[in-house]
């Protein structure tokens, strides 16, 4: 992308300050963990990365990024999320069962955002290069379908109930605070992903 007028460029800021918002917000979190909640950890580093670098990639020195890299860490990203879904699924627990098929939707949701990053890393490559021969049919159809999902994701999770303010701040210490919460930040993650995916670049 090139940096143009004004009109232009305020997406681009919105954008850069949604996704920096939501990298101080995972990695605060994912300090504050307890310390065996390492894949609690895991997940939080994950969406910061994936945050930082949609916090870039609108500007023209995104540009810079190691693609082939990103583009491999994000492919494993997603792996990660899908594993995590499937043993949320098949771990039983009695009486929890709706909680655990919450848990497997709120993970699926990530592995489309982690999928969606690999995939404008890797078309953008392609793009660039000159390398999109036989590639350019099919990338319009992938790109609307995660654009649908993640937007699907984002409603989903903004549409969530929030909890009283007096409930929160009444809550028991050892819950970290902005937790019931997390769900407007995935929101907003996922709708940025949406928006970013469909941008031109």
């Amino acid at each position: 992308m090139s940096d143009g007028t004004p009109a232009v460029l305020m997406p681009r800021y919105l954008l850069t300050a949604l996704f920096t918002v939501v990298v101080a917000h995972t990695l605060w979190h994912g300090l504050r963990s307890a310390d065996g909640a390492w894949r609690a950890r895991v997940d939080h580093f994950l969406h910061a990365a994936m945050a930082l670098t949609m916090a870039v990639m609108p500007w023209s020195w995104g540009r810079r990024l190691p693609v082939a890299a990103m583009t491999v860490f994000f492919v494993a990203a997603t792996l990660w999320f899908a594993l995590s879904a499937i043993g949320s699924v098949t771990v039983s627990s009695t009486g929890r069962s709706q909680d655990r098929a919450t848990e497997a939707v709120s993970l699926l949701s990530h592995m489309v955002g982690m999928a969606a990053m690999a995939w404008m890393l890797h078309a953008h490559h392609l793009t660039v290069s000159g390398d999109a021969a036989g590639f350019s049919a099919a990338a319009p159809t992938v790109t609307a379908a995660l654009a649908l999902v993640l937007l699907g994701c984002s409603l989903r999770s903004l549409t969530q109930s929030m909890p009283p303010l007096r409930a929160v701040a009444g809550a028991v210490r050892s819950v970290p605070a902005g937790v019931p919460y997390q769900h407007v930040r995935d929101g907003a993650m996922a709708l940025g992903a949406s928006v970013m995916l469909l941008m031109p670049h």
